[in-house]
């Protein structure tokens, strides 16, 4: 069975490499470009990784990890959570640790820590 893969990105162009990527592996994907649809596609769905952009409309991917981690359904609240960032000198790991994310990339995205960073949540 294939690992589901949310991509939240306000970026067409991220979503829509990251998913012709993460297909050519198997993955599946659901992308959304709005961070107040995250929660009712998380709520709704069964997820193996998030990749979350922290620049979203909405709601940013930092606000939206916190709410993800205070889910009631510990399986979904422990989801990992791959953080996707431009401005990645505005934050520190600890930052990111702190709300609970588990790693994070830099954009441009770099293909092969992509795929790293995904399989070494779902391998």
């Amino acid at each position: 069975m294939s690992k589901k893969i949310l991509i939240a990105d306000d970026s067409s162009v991220i979503q829509t490499l990251t998913k012709k990527i993460l297909i050519t592996l198997d993955y599946d994907t659901i992308g959304t470009k709005s961070g107040s649809k995250v929660m009712d596609l998380v709520n709704n769905n069964d997820f193996d990784v998030i990749l979350m952009d922290i620049n979203l409309p909405g709601v940013d991917g930092m606000e939206l990890t916190k709410q993800i981690r205070a889910l009631s359904n510990s399986k979904k609240a422990k989801t990992p959570i791959i953080a996707i960032s431009g401005n990645y000198h505005n934050y520190s790991m600890d930052d990111f640790k702190e709300v609970g994310i588990n790693d994070h990339l830099i954009k441009p995205l770099n293909y092969d820590a992509l795929v790293n960073a995904v399989k070494k949540y779902t391998e």
